[in-house]
């Protein structure tokens, strides 16, 4: 027997190992480094909030202010993370990581009913080993979530347009209305457009308008999506009315069209120039995505060149041109969005490992099977470097730090945590809602008037700007990269 046949063994043993060692590193990291400034650490604010007022409904931005700005699905998933393992990083991030073990549950089915098992297992090795794939599964982010929802929406709309089981085309179909559920939960609008723009040109492409129509259970199951997602969008906006305005029209289209909006509550803007999508997909992709733009540039070199010299159509099966519907419709979507984050690309990743899967399965040569277990192993070592970083780095600006230090100062009437004309919101989590952002010395004046041990934090060079009375009061006892903790002197 030739020994090279049993090469696809080889690779799952070795794929299999890589995917473990991946997911089960981040497992173990998640609760190692500190909730990230600013994004991390603003979502873990406001999980943290939904745990201590027990509005399960509204979530909270600060005491008092309403977050419109995304639906809660992912907060929710966090506040119960909290309820069962406490307020802690590893809580806060575990659903992010479960739910993209979801994505490579689905993409392993979807690419294993189209195509095979084999294949299967190659997307999610190449999935998994994907850079941005792997750093955003232990973040506490809206985005795995989505990705998870429009992964969803996806399989079972392939899954149950084509196969020829009834019941799993019947629990499929069903599962593609409850996935778009969850995208409006999820992201809103916008989740529901990424999920359904593949869907519409496949279709447009493929003329199968009419075969969508009646193979899917429209009516039964949008009224099942609307009964799912719904009654959130209903209670959230009696309880605080203008919460669907800004949603719907600030966050989808002004947030989309205005490079410069200025109706943002919760941040500001990120302007990005045209474009800024496609070199966030290869980026995000590494090292996968510079493998398919080679795939891409010599196929349009080699072959449609060729076609159209001799007057040939493209052939391209169905479930290629479903791929390329996925990737190039969310590229061309974010294509044209002047407020952009890196995370955006995230939503592109398993188009990306599915299409490599679609291109090698058939042709794994031993040669080709060692390049992509090397390959794989890239993101994961890289991983493991940077979660060493930021475990002994402390996690980029965490004021994680800074509240150790006010406690480690053990003082028995301890009063208020100023911090001195910025507040991150990672000293909002740690500090379990109780600092206070002052802007002026009569405002700290007014508050260190207690009879109590006051602490002060300060960015580099803030300090000189109080009034010597004010300095005079305070010593330096702890220094985090740019930021000074400072503790009221006790009274003469």
């Amino acid at each position: 027997m030739n020994p090279d046949s049993h090469h696809p063994k080889k690779l799952w043993l070795y794929g299999t190992v890589i995917i473990a060692v991946a997911l089960i590193m981040r497992l173990l990291s998640l609760g190692t480094y500190p909730l990230m400034d600013t994004s991390e650490a603003r979502y873990g604010e406001m999980v943290r909030l939904m745990v201590e007022t027990n509005d399960w409904i509204t979530p909270y931005f600060d005491y008092d202010v309403p977050f419109w700005g995304k639906p809660p699905l992912f907060i929710w998933m966090s506040a119960i993370s909290f309820k069962l393992f406490g307020i802690n990083e590893f809580a806060a991030r575990l659903p992010s990581l479960l739910a993209s073990i979801g994505t490579l549950w689905l993409t392993w089915k979807l690419t294993s009913f189209q195509l095979n098992q084999q294949a299967g297992k190659l997307a999610i090795l190449i999935l998994t080993t994907s850079a941005m794939f792997l750093v955003l599964s232990g973040a506490l982010l809206a985005d795995p979530v989505m990705v998870f929802s429009i992964t969803l929406v996806l399989t079972g709309f392939w899954i149950g347009f084509h196969s020829s089981n009834a019941s799993q085309a019947i629990r499929w179909r069903y599962l593609f209305f409850v996935g778009s559920a969850m995208a409006l939960l999820a992201k809103g609008l916008a989740g529901l457009v990424l999920a359904g723009l593949p869907v519409f040109f496949w279709c447009l492409l493929r003329r199968h308008f009419l075969q969508l129509w009646k193979r899917l259970p429209w009516i039964s199951g949008s009224l099942m999506a609307a009964i799912i997602a719904l009654p959130w969008f209903i209670a959230a906006e009696l309880k605080t009315p203008g919460m669907l305005e800004y949603m719907i029209i600030g966050e989808h289209f002004s947030r989309y069209l205005s490079s410069g909006w200025e109706g943002d509550q919760y941040g500001s803007a990120h302007i990005r120039p045209i474009g800024m999508i496609w070199p966030l997909f290869i980026a995000g992709g590494f090292p996968w995505s510079l493998i398919l733009a080679g795939y891409a540039c010599r196929a349009l070199l080699n072959k449609v060149f060729s076609k159209w010299r001799h007057r040939q159509p493209l052939a391209l099966s169905e479930w290629v041109w479903f791929l390329l519907c996925w990737l190039f419709s969310l590229l061309l979507f974010f294509t044209f969005a002047r407020n952009m984050i890196w995370t955006y690309a995230l939503p592109l990743m398993p188009p990306l490992a599915m299409a490599l899967a679609t291109i090698w399965h058939k042709h794994l040569t031993p040669s080709l099977h060692r390049r992509v277990v090397a390959g794989a192993c890239i993101t994961p070592v890289m991983m493991a470097v940077t979660i060493y970083v930021l475990i002994n780095d402390g996690g980029k600006n965490s004021q994680k730090t800074m509240i150790q230090a006010m406690h480690a100062e053990k003082v028995s009437d301890p009063g208020e945590l100023l911090y001195f004309n910025k507040r991150p919101f990672s000293s909002r989590f740690y500090s379990h809602g109780k600092s206070v952002l002052v802007d002026t010395a009569d405002e700290i004046n007014a508050l260190i008037n207690n009879g109590k041990t006051d602490f002060l934090a300060t960015r580099k060079g803030n300090f000189e700007h109080l009034p010597a009375h004010l300095k005079e009061r305070f010593i330096a006892v702890h220094r985090y990269r740019k930021w000074t903790l400072w503790k009221e002197k006790p009274e003469r």
